[in-house]
C-alpha cells in the first residue's frame, strides 16, 4: 500500500501549477522531504557498513553497474600487478604461474580431444560390425533371384570398403550362408557369391592332387621365351595354360603374360602377336626426345601411352572381380614400393584375400583394378615413371624380386595350408654370361654398378635355393642361355626372331625335363581326395556336422 499512495503523492504533485512546483536550488528543495512510502530505498542499504550490505553489492549490483564493477576489479588488478612486481624483485619470471596453468589447461585440451576422436573411432567401428552383421543376415531373408543377387552385391561393397570387418562376416556365418546360395542355377548369383565369398576370405581346394604354381620373371620383350615354354607345356598335356595351374604369378613382363593367359584366356598363338605389337607400341621413341624426357622425368618412354594402352586392352575392372569367372586361378603381380624408406617392399597386387587371421609376409591387396596392377609392376627405373597409387610410389617388381618364385609359394601356403605343393614351373627371360676383366687391383665406376644391377635384378640365387629345398619332381625351372645380351625395349622383329630360336634350342635339349613336368602337371585327384573335399564342403556349408568334425 505504501507504494500505492507513493505513486498517488507523485501524480497529485505533477498536477500542481507550475508556480506551486520545487524546482532544484530552492529553498523548499533544500529543505528534508519525507517520503510517505513505508518500502525503504536502495539507498539505505548502501548507507550500512555491515557484511551483509557489502556481499550484497558485490553479487548483485556491482555487475549491473559499470561503476561499481570497475570498483569491484580494481583492488584484484591492484593485488595482481603488486604480486607481479614482487615476482620481478625477487628474480622470478613474471607470469610463470599463468603459463603453467595455460600449458596444462592446453594438455588437458589435447587429452580430452585425443579421447573423443578415440570413442568417435570405436563408435564408428561398433556401426561399420553392426552394418556387416545386419548385411549378412539379410542374405537369409531374402525372397527371390534378384534381391539375392542386390544383397550379396551389397555385401561385397561393404567388405571392399570396410576390409577389417570380415572377420565379423566370419563370424556371422557368412561363409555358410554364401556356400549354400552357390549352389543356384541363376549366373549371375553364382558369379557375385563367388565374388563375396573370395573377399571374405574362403579359397577353394585345388584342381589337382596339390598346389600347381606357375611363376614368370622379368624381363621386358624378353618374355617372348616364356611363352615358348608355355607354349610346349600347353601342347604336351592339351589343356590352356589357366586349367594346368592353380596359382599364376608375375613380375613386370612376367604380370602381363600372367594376365593374358589367366585372366583373360587369350589363346598362346595370339599371345605372341600381341605381345610383339604392345612392344613395337611402347618402346618407340626418338633418341633425343627420350633423352630429354630422361633428364625431366627419369624415363626414356612415354608412360601416359603405356598407361592408355593398359586402361584400352584391361578395362577397368577390380582385380577381385576376376573371381566371378571359375576358371580364373589366383593371379598375382609383384611391384616394389620405393617410398617408405629401405628396406624396399615387395606389394603384390591379388584377386583374392586371404583368411581372417592369415597374414602374409608381404603387402597386398585385391581392391585395385587389373591395369594398375600391371603398370605399377613395369614401371621400370629409366623405362618409365613410377607409379602413384594412393599414398605409396610403385616402381618394377623386378627391383626387388624379378625371380618371384620363392614369393609365389609363400602366398600359396597361406591360401592352402594343409595342401601339399604338386608342381611348380619358373620361367625366365634369357640369361647371359659375361667375360669379366682379370684385374686384382680395381674395378672401374661402371663394372660397380653393373655388378649391383646384375645383383639386384638376378633370379638364379632363389632357383638355387628352391632346387634345394623343395621336394624331388616338383620344381622345374627354365631360363636359357644367349649368345647376345637382348635389351629389354627390344623391338626389332630380327633381333626378336634370334631370340626365340635360342629359347626353341634350349627347349629342344630340355625335351625331357618338359615332358615330366607335364606330367606331373596333370595328375588328377584320388578318389580319397575328392571324398575328403566333398565330406569338407557339406561341413562348411551347414556350419558343421559333428560326424565330419570328428574326422576332418
Amino acid at each position: 500500500m505504501g507504494s500505492i499512495s507513493h505513486n498517488t503523492d507523485r501524480g497529485s504533485t505533477d498536477l500542481l501549477p507550475m508556480s506551486d512546483k520545487t524546482f532544484p536550488g530552492s529553498a523548499a528543495a533544500a529543505a528534508p522531504v519525507s517520503s510517505s512510502s513505508s518500502k525503504k530505498g536502495i539507498g539505505r542499504y548502501l548507507s550500512y557498513s555491515g557484511d551483509s550490505v557489502q556481499a550484497f553489492v558485490g553479487s548483485y549490483i556491482a555487475p549491473l553497474v559499470p561503476r561499481f564493477s570497475r570498483a569491484a576489479a580494481e583492488p584484484k588488478n591492484a593485488a595482481v600487478e603488486q604480486k607481479r612486481l614482487k615476482a620481478e624483485e625477487a628474480g622470478e619470471k613474471p607470469w610463470q604461474g599463468e603459463v603453467a596453468v595455460n600449458t596444462e589447461q592446453k594438455a588437458a585440451e589435447e587429452r580430452a580431444k585425443r579421447l573423443l576422436l578415440q570413442r568417435e573411432k570405436i563408435i564408428a567401428r561398433v556401426s561399420v560390425d553392426n552394418r556387416t552383421r545386419s548385411l549378412v543376415k539379410a542374405l537369409n531373408r531374402a525372397s527371390d533371384v534378384r534381391v539375392y543377387i542386390n544383397r550379396v552385391e551389397e555385401l561385397s561393397y561393404h567388405l571392399l570398403e570396410f576390409p577389417e570387418t570380415r572377420g565379423v562376416a566370419v563370424k556371422e556365418k557368412a561363409i555358410p550362408c554364401l556356400l549354400r546360395l552357390r549352389q543356384a542355377e541363376d549366373p549371375s548369383l553364382k558369379a557375385a557369391v563367388r565374388e563375396a565369398l573370395t573377399l571374405v576370405g574362403y579359397t577353394n581346394p585345388v584342381k589337382g592332387q596339390g598346389i600347381r604354381v606357375l611363376s614368370i620373371d622379368g624381363g621386358g620383350t624378353r618374355g617372348l621365351i616364356a611363352l615358348q615354354t608355355l607354349q610346349k607345356l600347353e601342347a604336351l598335356t592339351g589343356k590352356p595354360i589357366y586349367q594346368l595351374f592353380d596359382y599364376i604369378c608375375g613380375v613386370s613382363t612376367g604380370s602381363i603374360l600372367g594376365f593374358m593367359l589367366g585372366v583373360f584366356q587369350i589363346p598362346l598363338n595370339e599371345c605372341e602377336l600381341l605381345y610383339r605389337k604392345l612392344g613395337s607400341d611402347v618402346f618407340k621413341q626418338n633418341v633425343i626426345v627420350g633423352t630429354v624426357k630422361m633428364g625431366w622425368s627419369h624415363a626414356f618412354y612415354d608412360s601416359e601411352t603405356w598407361e592408355n594402352i593398359l586402361k584400352e586392352k584391361m578395362g577397368s575392372d577390380l582385380m577381385v572381380e576376376t573371381s566371378r569367372n571359375p576358371k580364373c586361378p589366383k593371379m598375382a603381380a609383384v611391384s616394389t614400393i620405393v617410398n617408405r624408406g629401405t628396406p624396399l617392399k615387395a606389394y603384390v597386387f591379388r584377386n583374392y584375400n586371404l583368411q581372417p587371421g592369415v597374414r602374409s609376409h608381404y603387402l597386398g591387396g585385391c581392391e585395385h583394378k587389373l591395369w594398375q596392377a600391371v603398370r605399377a609392376s613395369s614401371a621400370a627405373p629409366g623405362y618409365f615413371q613410377e607409379f602413384a597409387l594412393g599414398h605409396d610410389l610403385h616402381q618394377d617388381g623386378g627391383l626387388l624380386i624379378n625371380n618371384p618364385t620363392a614369393l609365389a609359394i609363400h602366398e600359396c601356403k597361406c591360401l592352402w595350408p594343409n595342401t601339399p605343393v604338386q608342381c611348380v614351373v619358373s620361367l625366365g627371360t634369357g640369361r647371359v654370361e659375361t667375360a669379366g676383366k682379370n684385374n686384382t687391383t680395381y674395378t672401374s665406376l661402371k663394372t660397380k654398378l653393373t655388378n649391383v644391377i646384375s645383383s639386384a635384378t638376378d633370379t638364379e640365387e632363389v632357383h638355387i635355393m628352391l632346387d634345394a629345398l623343395l621336394p624331388p619332381d616338383s620344381y622345374f625351372r627354365f631360363n636359357p642361355y644367349m649368345n647376345e645380351d637382348i635389351a629389354l625395349d627390344e623391338s626389332r622383329g630380327e633381333k626378336l626372331n634370334l631370340l626365340q630360336a635360342e629359347g626353341l634350342r634350349y627347349l629342344d635339349r630340355n625335351q625331357e625335363k618338359l615332358q615330366k613336368a607335364a606330367r606331373i602337371l596333370t595328375r588328377d585327384k584320388t578318389t580319397v581326395q575328392r571324398l575328403t573335399e566333398w565330406a569338407k564342403l557339406k561341413h562348411d556349408m551347414y556350419d558343421g556336422i559333428p560326424i565330419f568334425n570328428s574326422k576332418l
